[in-house]
């Protein structure tokens, strides 16, 4: 799931959730916040069950199979699938004047989501069985904002206390959204809102950097929260996150160089994105084993969101550009 602000820094860390659409983003992201982004990756930057212990994690292997279907909503030039319930996925496209929409797709029925037409950008992060949603939009003047909807009908605009700007990631069966905000010194801070409340608004990674900080993507029925952060200490590093019952856990795979969480299913199952040298590969974390996984003939893979069936949705970069992809679990 990544999307990114207008600041050079954005997605990983991210303001809004464009998520994730090439190794060129990742890498960027995980510079300093000081430090200039190109117009293209300013444009795209935008688990465990409850109790379970992750025990040491096993070199990556190849165990875990799926079967990849590619996403391409009809007339798009760049789609990313950021998110999937039981029944739905949902994520961002980009049309032929560059204007980035929010997307349902149920069987094979897409559906555009633009929180405020005409707007330019609005992408979808979260989606429960219910139809809810979460996500971010762009306002007129350029500003990132989290949102709350019921179904893309209404949307609700999602601001906590001194937030400066916001994005929207995931949402439970419960309506509970995740997501980042900036404080006006900068930093930035995971959220935690339901039913018209910020019941968190201080996720942070103890020790996270003082202005790139710490993002929450993902969200499960039982409150656990997945993201990345920022250590405050050379060289800086990006790391996944699981926050479970109040202690947080890093994570990171073999041989990774930078890592983002972006999803957690209710069995615990932990999936995202991330670098060994210049190579982006998603990833599965499943009972303390990490398994890289790239779409077949792809040049990047990120993994975005994983439901209860152990599906997996994301986006792949190939010589024909950025797609979004279903991968279901190989029988």
């Amino acid at each position: 799931m990544l999307t990114h602000d207008a600041s050079p820094d954005s997605r990983c860390g991210c303001e809004v959730r464009g998520r994730l659409d090439s190794a060129a983003h990742w890498q960027a992201r995980s510079m300093t916040a000081h430090q200039n982004a190109t117009p293209k990756i300013q444009k795209k930057l935008m688990t465990l069950a409850l109790g379970l212990l992750l025990g040491v994690p096993g070199a990556a292997r190849a165990d875990v199979g799926f079967k990849f279907t590619t996403i391409d909503v009809p007339g798009s030039t760049r789609t990313a699938a950021n998110a999937n319930s039981s029944n739905a996925i949902a994520g961002e496209y980009d049309d032929l004047s560059g204007a980035t929409h929010g997307f349902i797709l149920i069987a094979s029925s897409y559906r555009t989501i633009d929180v405020r037409p005409p707007q330019s950008y609005t992408a979808i992060n979260g989606i429960n069985f219910a139809g809810q949603l979460a996500g971010t939009y762009i306002d007129r003047s350029g500003g990132f904002h989290a949102f709350f909807s019921d179904k893309g009908v209404a949307f609700t605009t999602l601001t906590p206390p001194r937030s400066v700007r916001s994005q929207g990631g995931f949402i439970n069966s419960q309506g509970q959204v995740v997501g980042t905000y900036r404080s006006p010194d900068n930093k930035r801070h995971g959220f935690l809102w339901s039913s018209g409340t910020f019941i968190n608004t201080t996720i942070n990674v103890p020790g996270d950097d003082p202005v790139l900080g710490t993002v929450a993507f993902g969200i499960n029925d039982l409150g656990q929260i997945v993201g990345d952060y920022v250590e405050a200490t050379p060289p800086n590093k990006r790391h996944g996150f699981l926050l479970s019952q109040g202690t947080y856990t890093t994570l990171d795979p073999p041989g990774s160089s930078l890592t983002v969480a972006e999803g957690i299913n209710n069995g615990g199952v932990i999936v995202g994105v991330y670098f060994d040298g210049n190579n982006q590969h998603g990833f599965v974390l499943s009972n303390g084993v990490y398994t890289k996984i790239d779409v077949p003939g792809s040049t990047a893979t990120a993994i975005n969101s994983i439901n209860a069936q152990g599906e997996i949705v994301g986006s792949y970069d190939d010589k024909n550009g950025t797609h979004g992809f279903v991968g279901a679990p190989a029988q």
